[in-house]
């Protein structure tokens, strides 16, 4: 892959970059484009945040990168074992040769003091702030990751309500919209091979958050990840204790934060916080509405406010708490821990009702409401399957060529020679 014409230009409320990115495995170029606002283009002329980016989806395809600028000292060691620990986590990832222009001989810049934190109104970056709030001088919220180019209503609702955390608490808002991940992530983009599963989740979004971050230098030295899982949940993911720190450069550091706490102790810190009340969003599809109110993250949310005494100041969400929407539930194995924690936490406060409602939810207690929901997925899956089967046959039906007869065509039966 080569990453070309790097370039960064000024505008009239932060700046805009871009370089135009040729993978091996495509029959056209294309243009990687971050836009900010509220912070100073960068000045250092590296290549720093376009390799990070980059660098999963060459791992996949196997493909070396070239740039046509240099990689900072510090991220170019970094790189390495950045690629060790992911090829040792997911066999389909290979390290690749990383060629890059010559450095500058100049000394290097000195790291700023202003820290950032991505910063998408969730449990994750709310704790964070809030465990944080005394040295972070800028909130960090990216469009183009979970919030979709083409998502205005969403977006707006969101950079609106970050934006009043923001001067609320006198911090610095900077936001950057992107297409890296219509690029970078290779269970989504159009060239190449597609990944089987989700790239952006186990391979990308750390690098990706990263990429953002690297272009700030000239507003922060140090920028603040918050964490997805706690200690004793570790696993092999894209944003890790163990991997965010290595996209660190000379001027930009990255801290993973917040491992000390499991989901359901962030939720118990933050429903102390009525700003954070106020702006929670925890919905992760790219919908049209702030939080859905009935996705199993929402409701696994407002079940945990609501063991916390919190719910009823938590006016982001479209309707109340409805248990049985929760006894409905089918949870997927990947949060069954967070169903644990909500158990326990059910029983210890004495909320009969609520831990019965998720002891139905989890198979613990045999529940008609949950029985009756699981049986219409079932036959819902199953239709889809019979639809898509009928479907293929009908379309091999249609491809199949007809076989011609073996011997002449009829009407010509021409006597055999003697």
């Amino acid at each position: 892959m080569k990453i070309l014409d790097c370039h960064e230009i000024s505008t009239d409320t932060g700046f805009t970059a871009s370089a135009r990115v040729e993978p091996e495995g495509a029959g056209t170029a294309f243009e990687l484009r971050f836009s900010v606002e509220g912070a100073p283009r960068p000045t250092d002329r590296r290549g720093d945040s376009y390799a990070v980016g980059m660098l999963a989806a060459c791992m996949f395809e196997a493909e070396d990168m070239s740039l046509d600028r240099p990689i900072s000292a510090t991220l170019s060691g970094n790189l390495a074992q950045a690629q060790t620990i992911l090829s040792s986590w997911y066999a389909d990832l290979a390290p690749v040769a990383i060629r890059s222009g010559e450095r500058d001989t100049e000394p290097p810049m000195r790291r700023l003091g202003g820290v950032a934190c991505c910063f998408t109104a969730g449990v994750d970056s709310w704790y964070s702030l809030l465990r944080n709030e005394a040295r972070v001088t800028h909130l960090l919220l990216v469009r183009g990751f979970d919030i979709g180019l083409k998502n205005d209503r969403l977006w707006d609702m969101t950079r609106l309500r970050v934006g009043s955390v923001a001067e609320r608490l006198g911090k610095r808002l900077i936001t950057c919209e992107t297409n890296l991940r219509q690029l970078s992530d290779k269970g989504r983009c159009s060239w190449g091979r597609t990944y089987p599963g989700d790239f952006w989740g186990r391979c990308l979004h750390g690098a990706a958050l990263a990429s953002v971050g690297l272009l700030l230098s000239e507003a922060v030295g140090s920028m603040i990840v918050p964490a997805t899982h706690s200690y004793r949940q570790l696993k092999a993911w894209g944003s890790s204790p163990l991997l965010d720190p290595l996209w660190s450069s000379d001027l930009v550091e990255f801290v993973h934060d917040g491992c000390e706490a499991s989901r359901i102790e962030k939720i118990r810190t933050i429903s102390g916080c009525d700003l954070a009340l106020a702006t929670l969003r925890v919905c992760y599809g790219d919908t049209l509405e702030y939080n859905c109110g009935s996705c199993e993250k929402c409701l696994r949310t407002l079940l945990a406010l609501r063991l916390f005494g919190a719910l009823d100041r938590a006016r982001t969400f479209p309707d109340g708490l409805d248990l049985g929407r929760v006894r409905r539930l089918a949870p997927p194995r990947h949060v069954a821990h967070h169903y644990d924690d909500l158990l326990a936490e059910a029983r210890r406060v004495g909320d009969g009702a609520a831990a019965r409602a998720v002891e139905a939810a989890i198979g613990r207690r045999i529940s008609p409401t949950h029985t009756l929901a699981r049986l219409k997925r079932a036959a819902r899956a199953n239709s889809r399957r019979a639809r898509a089967a009928s479907l293929f046959e009908r379309v091999r039906g249609l491809s199949l060529p007809r076989r011609r007869p073996s011997g002449p065509p009829p009407g010509d039966r021409r006597p055999a020679r003697s």
